[in-house]
């Protein structure tokens, strides 16, 4: 195995000659260890595994990857697990059907469409910035990406598509089973080869295709349901989603940012809108501003008998912000992702040595 620049993930390889690239497999060290699309695997290696903290899941993201897996699942003592739509046509047995969201170790499952086979999954390792895919897209040639060639899809068109939840995940690093990964500029990457297909428009979604992910698990009074657009349609310098915010709930604490400027649009609906200047009545087809700033703070809340839907932008071009809390005095810096008290603040030497002299 070889180490890669990511923190606690691992990979090895095999060339074939035949199709000009390499075929990989991936390690992901910690919370349960998740070995990917395993090719057949050295002793050394396998001994390597163990004693890193072995490995409970080996994965496969489609069933024409079934590689040498369910033979390193039994070496390893780890248990299999597959796509659902894909199990009925693997040959080995399959300890667990995999579905979209579900999450096993450091990944987590996104589910793709109009693929080679009907199963095929990305896997989303946030921790480390990263996607790794299997047949969705192939490293090919360097420093480039593509799909399989259209006739071998199940649908192209919905294919170009689906590639949008990847996109939406703004990955650094895409590490792919077939192929040369990409590290550093993943999305850019993505985003490049989805704009150079002509037969679908990648950058336009009508709000019946948006996904909903809800918050509902949050701590009373937050919580309601967002739909992502901005950056699953290849957004750069402005950020915007779908908030449906049901009676009883508000959409996050009161904030301001330091550097972004957000606006909202009040599509269905009533809300009261809190500002340090006070609280405001807001409905269907108001436009609202918050300036950064303290003067820009803000919170939206539903305190009436019926869900509110409302568009939210931001500006976001550099991706580095900072954002006040004024009731929990709390400060935020995105870049770092530090969330710290504002009060008391330090003196610019609290703590400071000049080491030995």
């Amino acid at each position: 195995m070889q180490r890669t620049s990511l923190e606690g993930i691992w990979m090895w390889s095999r060339w074939q000659p035949d199709r000009q690239l390499s075929f990989n497999s991936f390690f992901l060290r910690g919370d349960g260890g998740v070995v990917v699309d395993p090719l057949p695997i050295e002793e050394e290696d396998l001994a390597a595994i163990n004693t890193d903290g072995g490995a409970r899941w080996v994965v496969v993201t489609n069933r024409d990857h079934e590689r040498d897996a369910r033979a390193v699942a039994d070496r390893l003592g780890a248990e299999l697990a597959a796509p659902a739509a894909d199990v009925p046509q693997m040959r080995c047995r399959i300890d667990r059907e995999l579905r979209d969201g579900e999450s096993l170790g450091r990944v987590r499952v996104v589910a793709l469409d109009g693929m080679k086979s009907p199963g095929e999954v990305a896997l989303h390792v946030a921790d480390a910035r990263a996607v790794i895919v299997g047949d969705a897209l192939f490293g090919d040639p360097a420093g480039a990406v593509r799909l399989p060639a259209d006739e071998k899809l199940g649908d192209p068109k919905r294919a170009l598509l689906s590639l949008r939840r990847v996109l939406a995940l703004q990955p650094q690093h895409l590490l792919v089973g077939d192929g040369a990964c990409i590290y550093g500029n993943a999305g850019e990457v993505i985003g490049a080869y989805l704009s150079t297909r002509g037969d679908v428009y990648v950058n336009r979604i009508n709000i019946e295709e948006l996904r909903w992910e809800s918050f509902e698990s949050d701590p009373h009074p937050f919580g309601g349901s967002a739909a992502e657009i901005g950056t699953y349609i290849g957004a750069h310098s402005l950020g915007y989603h779908l908030v449906k915010l049901p009676p009883g709930k508000a959409w996050c604490p009161l904030h301001w940012h330091e550097g972004d400027e957000e606006m909202f649009f009040m599509m269905e609906g009533t809300a009261t809108l809190r500002t340090p200047r006070g609280e405001y009545a807001v409905r269907r087809g108001d436009f609202i501003a918050f300036p950064a700033g303290p003067a820009g703070a803000h919170q939206l809340r539903n305190d009436g008998d019926a869900d509110c839907t409302v568009l939210m932008l931001a500006d976001n071009a550099d991706g580095e912000e900072v954002c006040h809390y004024p009731d929990s005095r709390k400060v935020f810096a995105s870049m770092t992702r530090l969330l710290v008290r504002a009060e008391p603040q330090l003196d610019y030497y609290d703590g400071e040595t000049a080491g030995s002299t």
